[in-house]
């Protein structure tokens, strides 16, 4: 009997945890939005916008909410990061998830932050039920000061550490068409995304192709300290011969520490660019090492050429020839480093072949560059070998292969021998039949 009435002791002991309590449908649910800022508040400065939600509940749950965009500035979550706290609001213990946010003025004025959407799910305890919430915060208003100095037109950031690095490849000694220099400038700022640095201004001139690549982007948070780094690169590739300056590029930033606008220039490139049509008169490496009989039976001929050349002036009189000896020198050797798949000394011998080209191909407005070229000819796949060539030498790319430029440049050429011959007065038209 006794041991009956242990077992039913014990069973009723197990059994009890396991009964629901009353549901408690009282619990309280706000947000709020705040921003921490110091006495005055400058353009491209970073300031840290919470976004506080509240709850007299037990946790927060499919929290969601959408950042408006403001005329002005920037708001954005840097990272996923959220700092838990509790407050005391007329005697109840509210649990409070904060969200901080960075904001980014980028214009002197004031400033309105519209108001927020923000939804999320909280209950009063474990095995309550779940109540759903939304709500909008108030709209809040600042007032961005610009930094002394500094014009309202200008992008300026504030941060109290600035590095600029800058690199020019090569240097620039004897520039030659077809040649390509290249501009690396690397940013990195404190308590600023990389995503707010400006990207650099990009120098254009006839002559001068301008190549900017994407930028590399990084942000880094280390215990709530933000900095951003940027990384742009412009390359440039020299279409026709003649003198160029790209301008230097100025940098300014407020460091609101020492209250003081700093700037730091990088400097420009000065080109004075000769025709690559004087490396035609470089063998390439395979027609090197001439020797001295060579060059004297060459000497020979040349004299009899001449003395040719007089007879059939005196018989028949001087007749302009449709394309120069030099246009086949020129082609030639474009051709050879085509099929050889060198993408710099095809670019340079490219540009110097189109200077042996008559003017009177290409119309009012479109030089002789590649671009040019490709207008009046209307040759997609020429546009787009042309291109990938130009690619190739920007990028460096060994890979490259030039067989179907070559055989693009021969139709090009053969179009450009029957135009010269055509006694008609719209050469267009022999081009684009």
């Amino acid at each position: 009997m006794n041991k009956l009435l242990f077992q039913i002791v014990m069973l009723t002991c197990v059994l009890l945890p396991l009964s629901s309590p009353a549901q408690d449908d009282g619990v309280q649910a706000a947000v709020s939005a705040s921003i921490q800022q110091d006495k005055e508040i400058w353009t491209g400065q970073q300031l840290t916008f919470n976004l506080d939600l509240k709850t007299t509940g037990y946790s927060f749950s499919n929290t969601r909410f959408n950042l408006p965009e403001i005329n002005g500035a920037f708001l954005m979550q840097i990272d996923t990061t959220t700092i838990r706290l509790s407050e005391r609001i007329d005697g109840k213990t509210w649990q409070v998830l904060r969200y901080p946010l960075a904001l980014y003025p980028q214009i002197a004025g004031s400033l309105e932050i519209p108001p927020i959407d923000v939804r999320f799910i909280t209950s009063a305890g474990f095995g309550n039920a779940e109540k759903e919430f939304e709500f909008s915060t108030e709209s809040l208003k600042l007032d961005v000061k610009l930094p002394p100095g500094a014009r309202q037109d200008e992008l300026v950031i504030t941060t109290q550490s600035f590095e600029l690095e800058h690199e020019w490849q090569p240097a620039p000694e004897a520039a030659k068409t077809g040649d390509a220099f290249t501009l690396t400038v690397t940013r990195r700022a404190s308590d600023i995304s990389a995503m707010l640095l400006p990207p650099i201004p990009v120098y254009r001139t006839d002559g001068l192709a301008a190549y900017p690549q994407s930028p590399e982007v990084t942000d880094k948070s280390i215990r709530g300290s933000l900095t951003g780094e940027r990384v742009d690169t412009v390359i440039w590739v020299v279409e026709k011969p003649g003198q160029y300056n790209i301008p230097g590029v100025r940098f300014q930033w407020w460091d609101p520490t020492a209250n003081r606008l700093d700037q730091q220039t990088i400097p420009g490139l000065n080109l004075d660019v000769i025709a690559a049509s004087g490396d035609l008169n470089t063998a390439l490496p395979e027609e090197q090492g001439l020797n001295g009989l060579r060059v004297s039976l060459a000497m020979a001929l040349m004299v009899i050429l001449v003395l040719i050349s007089g007879a059939f002036w005196w018989r028949y009189g001087i007749r302009k020839p449709d394309v120069t000896d030099n246009e086949k020198a020129a082609f030639k050797k474009l051709q050879r480093a085509c099929q050889q798949n060198h993408p710099g000394q095809s670019l340079a011998l490219l540009y110097a072949w189109l200077e042996h080209l008559p003017t009177s191909l290409f119309p009012p407005g479109r030089s002789l560059t590649l671009a040019g070229l490709t207008r009046t000819m209307k040759n997609q796949a020429l546009a787009d070998q042309l291109q990938s060539l130009q690619q190739a030498v920007v990028t460096q790319n060994k890979a490259w292969r030039g067989d179907d430029l070559a055989g693009s440049l021969r139709l090009v050429r053969r179009l450009v021998i029957q135009t010269t011959r055509s006694t008609s007065k719209s050469q267009l038209a022999a081009l684009n039949p």
